[in-house]
């Protein structure tokens, strides 16, 4: 942080005293905040920086760090040059030392003399833990790194100002923003980089210099917006433009947050900002442009469309947007214009022809609209809406087996569409007919296609592109005046792809409450499995009931219910759900597959088995069913041929997986093989992850080999493991007191040994 700070103040005048400055600013930036307020470099000389200090307890610390504070002040400087420190009392009093060159200490006179100086510096340190050690070390000519825990943040000073203290070294107040003191540059106007800055400002008022604020704002931003959490990274971008105003792309990318996380009237008031300063920014423009079109503001919006096709002629995104405004003022002709200039600035673009086709066929121009629909449908044959618009002008045209064949491919794609099958019905009797020529049509009203808002078109082909984040900036804009609400379960989707559950619950939430539909089970279904991605159980398992009396005979909802139970422990809950699940349905092997391994966690072990076999029955495939039944023989001690038998099945079918060949290294173990179980349980280690359990079997592997050292060395390594698992607990893991136990055993064989 602090070198990139220090590149802000890089370009300063060439006269001494403000290089001056800049060591000075450069020296906070180093030292810190607690240092930084009581020193100054008073004078450069040749290789030598000459500082002042206050209070005679910090000249050890300057001492300890006299390397680290010149290479990085010649690191931030570009510099070799400086190679020691100088330092004198603040207040003109010299410190003395036997050896006038490098740093200097008290003497032992004038230590006494300082004491009780010194005992007030201390008292006005914040840091108890910093304060206590100056204390206890403060009197030696040696000190302990420290202090440079503030070295990558500007360095506020802390305390209140002394009448003692000189005009350069006085302390500097700070903001409180919360209960202590701010130790952040981005809460404080009185940070100490801010302050060097805004002192160079007033004397140089020609030179540009950034404000330091701008990049603790800008980095902050920056990791928030890499976390997926857009609400945040907005804020802080806000504070970065606040701070440094002139950047043309920071004032761009706000706008596009605020798009983006769906705040638009501040997206508008950001863009009018931004505007002012820069009037020729498209990106700016247009997404001022989309937020006023579909705020209704349709004038408005043209202005800035208007715009951006003069500065940036060849925006076919521009065009598309501005016929899809210009036909919402009623102005065709206009429409059609620019929709025949998208297709020419951008001939790849399917909704360029798609619209113009659409305009075509308003006037009446359906062979022309069929043309243009069909070079649509070859640019993106999934386009359903442009196939609907084909479908509807062939049919006007009575082109009826050619409207008939896009019917069919339409209900292919949209097989549960009322309005598409009804359509089949009256073409249904073609099938034979040589020529439509002489069909009489029954009375049906000619099909009339719908249309998705521009934006969600657009946002589709993004988001079939895998361009998630534009995706969503054009599904908040189809969002703004209500149209497609289903959007906000896409949005969640992508919110998902990036990890961020929460934000992804958020949509959901917003689409549950919005409509009717919102407490259909699939959409409850939906949010209790995202609940339980975030670790939100008890809310998950509360939606899965409200839709399992809602649907009481789904299967889905008493196995979700099941596995709800069962990863907080519950596993009476979870039993009697997932019987419920296999009463509804009795031909899924997954359900068989949890009942056994719920019965297992209830100690049912012989039941256990039995559902596993029942599993086995429906899928002499499953896997884990053949791992579970050989690795409950081996706990058992007992069907080891047998338990054998089910782990090589297993292994035929996932050669590679580990946990399977840890169970083969387990029976191997219980036959009394040990040489055999510590080759697969070690194999077992180089696909599993690090696994508590594979390290207590290597254990007892290696004791029963009286091999006590190694067996000691993997009974830790599985309590660590063990433990560390304990905080998040999933799957089987040890139990802790019996892995004390054979370590403390091992203890006591390896002390018999010496």
């Amino acid at each position: 942080m602090s070198e990139v700070l220090a590149e802000s103040v890089k370009s300063l005048p060439e006269t001494p005293d403000s290089e001056l400055d800049r060591i000075n600013l450069i020296w906070g930036l180093v030292v810190g905040e607690e240092i930084g307020c009581r020193s100054r470099v008073t004078e450069i000389a040749q290789d030598t920086l000459f500082v002042e200090v206050k209070g005679p307890e910090w000249v050890p610390v300057l001492r300890s760090l006299e390397w680290k504070i010149l290479a990085k002040m010649n690191k931030m400087l570009d510099s070799k040059g400086f190679m020691e420190i100088m330092v004198r009392q603040a207040e003109g009093i010299p410190i003395n030392s036997s050896k006038p060159l490098k740093i200097s200490t008290p003497s032992s006179h004038n230590q006494s003399m300082d004491k009780q100086t010194v005992e007030k510096h201390l008292k006005s340190i914040p840091d108890r833990e910093l304060r206590e050690r100056l204390a206890r070390l403060g009197g030696k000519l040696r000190f302990v790194s420290l202090a440079w825990v503030s070295v990558f943040v500007l360095a506020n000073c802390a305390t209140a100002p002394s009448s003692s203290t000189s005009t350069h070294t006085q302390a500097i107040p700070v903001n409180v923003s919360d209960e202590r003191p701010s130790m952040t540059l981005g809460s404080s106007k009185t940070s100490y980089a801010v302050k060097r800055i805004q002192t160079l400002q007033k004397k140089y008022p020609k030179k540009n210099y950034r404000d330091p604020r701008a990049y603790f704002h800008y980095l902050k931003a920056y990791k928030y917006e890499r976390e997926g959490d857009f609400d945040e990274a907005a804020r802080r971008y806000a504070l970065v433009v606040q701070f440094d105003p002139t950047r043309e792309n920071l004032h761009t990318h706000l706008v596009s947050l605020y798009l983006r996380t769906g705040q638009f009237e501040r997206a508008l008031e950001a863009g009018e900002n931004a505007i002012s300063r820069f009037p020729n920014n498209v990106r700016v423009r247009m997404i001022m442009g989309d937020i006023l079109s579909s705020q209704g503001k349709y004038q408005e919006a043209s202005d800035h469309y208007k715009k951006v096709m003069e500065v940036e002629p060849t925006n076919a995104r521009a065009y598309l947007l501005a016929g899809y405004n210009q036909r919402a003022l009623k102005q065709y002709e206009n429409a059609r214009e620019l929709f025949h200039r998208a297709t020419l600035v951008e001939p790849a673009n399917p909704l360029g022809y798609h619209y113009l086709g659409s305009a075509l066929a308003r006037t009446g121009e359906m062979e022309s609209a069929e043309e243009k629909f069909k070079k649509s449908l070859t640019l993106r044959p999934s386009f359903i809406e442009a196939r609907e618009n084909l479908a509807s002008v062939l049919e006007l045209q009575k082109k009826y087996p050619e409207a008939m064949e896009q019917y069919k491919i339409i209900l292919k794609l949209k097989p549960d569409d009322k309005k598409i099958n009804e359509h089949i019905k009256r073409f249904s009797f073609l099938d034979d007919a040589q020529s439509s020529d002489n069909v009489q049509m029954p009375e049906v009203p000619p099909f009339k296609p719908g249309e998705a808002n521009i934006h969600t078109q657009i946002g589709i082909i993004f988001y079939e592109q895998a361009v998630y984040l534009e995706a969503v900036d054009e599904f908040r804009l189809a969002l703004a005046n209500e149209e497609d609400r289903e959007l906000r379960l896409v949005i969640a989707k992508i919110y998902e792809l990036f990890g961020r559950m929460d934000k992804a619950i958020t949509e959901v939430e917003a689409y549950r409450k919005d409509g009717p539909d919102g407490e259909s089970v699939d959409v409850l279904l939906n949010l209790a499995r995202l609940y339980g991605l975030n670790k939100e159980m008890k809310k998950s398992i509360n939606l899965l009931k409200k839709a399992a009396v809602m649907d009481p005979n789904n299967d889905r909802l008493y196995h979700a219910l099941a596995l709800a139970h069962m990863s907080l422990n519950e596993n009476a809950e979870a039993y009697k759900n997932i019987n419920k699940a296999i009463e509804l349905n009795n031909k899924k092997d997954t359900y068989y597959f949890e009942q056994g391994a719920l019965l297992e966690r209830l100690g049912e072990f012989d039941k256990a088995i039995d559902s596993m076999k029942q599993t086995l029955e429906i899928n002499p495939h499953h896997s884990n069913a053949h791992n579970f039944i050989g690795y409950i023989y081996a706990t058992k001690g007992k069907d080891l041929d047998k338990a054998l038998s089910h782990l090589e099945q297993a292994l035929d079918i996932q050669p590679r997986n580990g946990y399977f060949l840890d169970s083969l290294g387990w029976i191997y173990h219980k036959k009394g093989e040990p040489q055999q179980a510590l080759t697969h349980i070690k194999k077992a280690m180089v696909y599993a992850q690090p696994d508590p359990v594979l390290y207590d079997h290597l254990g007892d592997v290696y004791f029963s080999m009286e091999n006590v050292t190694e067996a000691r060395k993997a009974w830790k390594t599985s309590l660590a493991l063990t433990l560390k698992k304990l905080e998040d607990p999933s799957g089987e893991i040890p139990d802790p007191d019996k892995l004390r136990e054979k370590i403390r055993k091992a203890d006591q064989l390896m002390l018999q040994s010496f």
